[in-house]
C-alpha cells in the first residue's frame, strides 16, 4: 500500500470512531478527515469473531480488499475497518465488495 499509513495509536482510533460510519453485512467502516495528503487504515477484529487464526486471517483479507481499491479511494482520510462475526468464513471478493459499497456509501470513492 504506497498511499497508505498504518494507523496505530489509541487516540487516532478513538478519534476516527466518533466520525461518519456505514454499518455493512461483513464489515464497519469509519471515516474521519485527517490533516496529512496520505490515508491511513486501521483494522479491528474482535475476540468475539474466533480465535488468533480466524482473526488474522480476516485482518488479511480486509488489508487486500483495501490494497486492491486503494488507487480509487480519495486520499487524507483516517480510515477504520472493523470485522464483524459474520464475515468469518467469506471470501475475499465478498469482503472486498462490502468494504467497496461502504466506501461508495461514504462518498470516499473516486
Amino acid at each position: 500500500m504506497k498511499n497508505t499509513q498504518s494507523l496505530k495509536l489509541n487516540k487516532d482510533f478513538r478519534r476516527a470512531y466518533r466520525s461518519d460510519n456505514f454499518v455493512g453485512g461483513y464489515t464497519v467502516v469509519y471515516a474521519k478527515k485527517n490533516r496529512y495528503s496520505f490515508n491511513r487504515l486501521g483494522l479491528t477484529v474482535g475476540k468475539s469473531v474466533g480465535k488468533a487464526v480466524a482473526r488474522n486471517r480476516l485482518k488479511r483479507l480486509m488489508r487486500e480488499s483495501y490494497r486492491l481499491m486503494e488507487g480509487d479511494i480519495k486520499t487524507g482520510y483516517d480510515f477504520i475497518i472493523v470485522a464483524r462475526n459474520r464475515a468469518v468464513g467469506k471470501s475475499q471478493p465478498q469482503i472486498q465488495r462490502d468494504i467497496d459499497y461502504a466506501l461508495k456509501h461514504l462518498d470516499l470513492k473516486m
